[in-house]
């Protein structure tokens, strides 16, 4: 980062920059950035200690544009609407809290994503054509990742429920991020470190001179194990099984696929759930506004089981009196499962072996 940098930022509300009036104000400025289904969040908490001078309270749904960055050069951090403001006392101060907005080039950045509806997606309907179909509907650009983008979903009944709702669903399912963003529908699989646009998002180096403090858990409780996934051979109206990683513990998926490409995607996808859980990295550090949730960051010089690529969940950007600072959370990305086709009754007889494996050690034991 180098040394005797200024911290900057910058907030434009409504198209009027209003940065000299809040900095004579700021208590602090928190920008939480993160993956999944979540929406990014904006605080700004302000004195508002003199009551013959009192802090004018935004309207909610105002528009708010946050930079960050150091020595006249800062990074444009999203467009956020206002949808809370707090008054408290004594000494008086106002938090403003807003969400990132949809839009970006609509007035107030609204969308009707979260309207109620009854309707069903027919079996075959592929992920790709869903999220485009809603995305048009709301007069948004999908971007969705190529390799979900062909998966043939089961029939999908979406009942007083939101098209989000049923986005968000979905990425549970297939391990995705699903969200409006930047005018952009989002549908992206997790860890592909890619932008609203489809580009890939750079690679930010963290060394042990940035500064920074770290935490890294390693656990086995989380080990990913084996995930079997079950489809339907309609034509010989046979059931198989694909299984997915290896050893135990052993976990069966639920739902029975329509085919052997939506299994493998499915059991795929909870494999790399179950795998990013057995590492998790906490790192502070001076700020750095390239780091947004889904980049990687890459630790070097720190040691063994702390350097490498890590997948960032969330980024909490801080601007108070100690100056910028950035909080990363992470977790370790996972490599591509091995994926092997066997029938229903070799996973039967695989885990049953398992089983008396483990009562038979039991029994020793005792």
């Amino acid at each position: 980062m180098g040394l005797n940098l200024a911290p900057q930022f910058r907030v434009i509300a409504n198209s009027q920059d209003i940065t000299a009036k809040v900095r004579e104000r700021l208590k602090h400025l928190k920008l939480t950035d993160e993956t999944g289904v979540t929406s990014d969040t904006l605080e700004i908490c302000l004195a508002d200690h003199n009551p013959h001078a009192p802090v004018q309270i935004p309207s909610t749904g105002a528009e708010l544009q946050v930079f960050l960055g150091y020595d006249g050069s800062a990074r444009r951090m999203g467009l956020f609407i206002v949808d809370e403001i707090e008054l408290s006392g004594f000494p008086g101060q106002m938090t403003i809290r807003a969400r990132a907005a949809p839009y970006e080039t609509t007035k107030q950045g609204r969308v009707d994503l979260q309207s109620q509806k009854t309707r069903s997606w027919k079996a075959g309907t592929t992920l790709g054509q869903l999220v485009r179909r809603i995305a048009g509907e709301h007069r948004m650009a999908p971007s969705v990742s190529a390799s979900l983008a062909r998966i043939a979903l089961p029939h999908t009944d979406q009942t007083n429920e939101s098209d989000m709702n049923l986005l968000r669903r979905l990425a549970e399912r297939y391990d995705a991020v699903a969200k409006p963003a930047g005018g952009h529908l989002l549908f992206l699989r997790r860890g592909d470190a890619q932008s609203v646009t489809g580009a890939a998002l750079a690679r930010v180096t963290l060394t042990p001179s940035d500064g920074g403090d770290y935490t890294v858990n390693i656990t086995s409780r989380d080990s990913p194990g084996t995930v079997i996934a079950y489809y339907r051979d309609i034509s010989q109206a046979e059931r198989h099984a694909v299984a997915v990683g290896e050893g135990e513990p052993v976990r069966r998926l639920r739902m029975a696929y329509r085919d052997k490409a939506s299994a493998e995607s499915a059991a795929s996808a909870e494999l790399r759930r179950r795998a990013r859980g057995e590492r998790n990295l906490s790192y502070t550090c001076p700020g750095r506004p390239e780091v947004i949730a889904e980049c990687l960051v890459v630790m070097r010089g720190f040691r063994v089981g702390v350097d490498g690529e890590w997948l960032v969940t969330r980024a909490v950007h801080y601007v108070g009196s100690g100056g910028y600072s950035c909080t990363i959370e992470a977790e370790q990305p996972s490599s591509a499962p091995r994926v092997q086709e066997v029938s229903s009754s070799e996973i039967d007889d695989q885990v049953q072996s398992h089983e008396r494996s483990r009562a038979n050690q039991s029994s020793r034991q005792n």
